[in-house]
């Protein structure tokens, strides 16, 4: 049965995300130790099923006995279900919450004034290093011309 503790802490964490704080980590932490305990849960919920299931073939009325045994694990499911739903939004809130933080962060380092300089002067960089290459690939077509045709005027300089 789910504790009303329980889904009143989860509600109350839910309301009360509005605010963030360096504990977000750790409560998203938090929340995966009580995710893999709930699917522990599940997969014993899932291995009474089967068990039950087995057991059940043995007896007169079969599918009275698997119908009870299914009803049983629909039950489990749903109280597992039940403490799983409040606890996904609040981690979906969380993750929502450090999200906005680390853009925020970003924008707040591309608006530093040391970073908008540093990036206009690569930008220049950038820039002439393009320019250069220009350059060099002009100079060398120009040297191949230049190559061809002084190969040209030495075929007709030869005697030969």
């Amino acid at each position: 049965m789910i504790s009303k503790s329980l889904l009143l802490t989860l509600f109350f964490s839910i309301a009360s995300s509005a605010w963030a704080g360096p504990s977000e980590q750790s409560e998203l932490d938090d929340i995966a130790a009580r995710q893999e305990q709930l699917n522990l849960k599940r997969d014993w919920a899932k291995y009474r099923l089967e068990k039950s299931q087995h057991e059940c073939y043995d007896k007169f009325f079969t599918s009275r006995c698997l119908e009870k045994a299914r009803l049983l694990h629909r039950q489990e499911i749903k109280e597992i279900r039940a403490q799983e739903v409040p606890m996904h939004d609040r981690e979906r809130a969380l993750k929502a919450i450090l999200k906005d933080e680390r853009d925020a962060q970003r924008i707040s380092e591309r608006e530093d004034a040391a970073k908008a300089e540093k990036r206009a002067d690569n930008l220049k960089a950038f820039e002439q290093k393009q320019q250069d290459e220009a350059k060099r690939q002009a100079d060398l077509e120009k040297r191949r011309a230049d190559s061809e045709n002084r190969a040209k005027e030495n075929k007709k300089a030869t005697p030969f």
